[in-house]
């Protein structure tokens, strides 16, 4: 899973003063990031990193010195808690920026809305292949890491290398965040000219390696991909 920490680099670069003149403003910023430290992208690991931005920004001197970044950070629990709470804060007031939510689910209703009030999003995450409509729903998400599509190209590129025509995609699939179903979504859906099967397995179901066997045996010697 990518990390939110990155928004630090982005801040640097994109807003790096080349102009003389300052400008002076104050840009209101929700945060969604999950208090749970079992995800990568937590409070706790991605907070520091994001205000070490804020702070450099304004050590850097020139033109963007004289924003001040209003950051409020909320939790995130990757299934309606950023949604509510954007809601709820924009009965008052909404946010001029929103970073995150990671988690594809919630990113998507987060993102949507967002996109209905104009407000930009800035996400380290929503990496699915629906995503990359920014024509309506998505037209304000900016990725900054690769999509699961890019991942999908790869895997393109490989089997063209080695005249690959077929495999078997095994995954976990969990039911509720499914980050491995996304993540072979875009090879799925992008690797239409190849013969492709789709094997989920769960967590809370035993294993069923004859199955898997006769799977493997039935996509004609097919490369295998774990996810």
């Amino acid at each position: 899973m990518p990390f939110l920490s990155a928004l630090c680099v982005y801040f640097l670069i994109v807003l790096k003063p080349v102009l003389t003149n300052t400008i002076t403003e104050d840009i209101d910023v929700l945060v969604f990031l999950p208090q749970n430290n079992s995800y990568l992208f937590s409070h706790a690991r991605v907070a520091p990193a994001i205000l070490y931005a804020q702070q450099r920004l304004q050590a850097e001197g020139g033109q963007y010195s004289g924003i001040h970044f209003n950051i409020h950070f909320e939790n995130s629990d990757c299934v309606n808690g950023a949604l509510f709470m954007l809601l709820d804060r924009s009965c008052g007031q909404k946010p001029d920026l929103i970073l995150g939510p990671v988690c594809e689910y919630e990113a998507a209703a987060v993102v949507r809305l967002a996109s209905h009030w104009n407000i930009p999003v800035i996400s380290a995450g929503a990496l699915a292949a629906g995503f990359s409509n920014k024509n309506t729903e998505f037209s304000q998400l900016t990725r900054i890491a690769p999509s699961y599509v890019k991942m999908a190209e790869t895997f393109t590129a490989m089997f063209e290398h080695f005249a690959w025509k077929s495999a078997l995609l095994l995954f976990e699939d969990d039911k509720q965040e499914r980050n491995c179903y996304f993540t072979l979504e875009g090879v799925y859906h992008l690797m239409v000219d190849f013969n492709i099967k789709t094997y989920p397995v769960s967590m809370e179901e035993r294993l069923d390696t004859d199955d898997i066997l006769q799977n493997i045996h039935d996509t004609e010697g097919n490369a295998l991909f774990p996810s």
